[in-house]
């Protein structure tokens, strides 16, 4: 069985299912700056913003399925999130596809892309109150 990198949702980011080539994490906190008359702005913390951009390389028909990169959009388009877990069994928590960008290029006579670069953008998707 391969070595799994990492899981969203039902997609797996292996060496034989498609691994990635940079992952990039950004948590940004997210403030309200309230102008103030003849003082400084007060700020107010409002909460926090997670995104993660996952890419990689699909080369369909030699190593992976000509479809990876649309389960990718298939997955965006249920518009719903998506546990996010690493290979160490870690969860990242919830986290919804935002876009889906692909490039194709070594193209068989065909018009088929023999490698494919895509980039995922994910946002968290965050707790509702309880």
């Amino acid at each position: 069985m391969a070595e799994v990198l990492m899981t969203l949702g039902d997609i797996r980011f292996s060496v034989t299912e498609g691994a990635y080539q940079r992952l990039s994490r950004r948590l940004e906190i997210v403030v309200s700056r309230q102008a103030r008359a003849g003082r400084q702005a007060a700020r107010q913390v409002l909460g926090e913003d997670e995104t993660i951009e996952i890419e990689g390389i699909c080369y369909p028909g030699q190593r992976h399925a000509r479809d990876r990169v649309d389960s990718f959009r298939a997955l965006a388009r249920t518009y719903k999130p998506a546990l996010l877990t690493d290979g160490t069994g870690a969860v990242w928590g919830l986290f919804t596809i935002e876009g889906v960008d692909e490039r194709g290029s070594d193209f068989t006579p065909e018009g088929i892309a023999q490698r494919q670069d895509f980039r995922i953008s994910l946002g968290a998707y965050g707790e509702d109150a309880r």
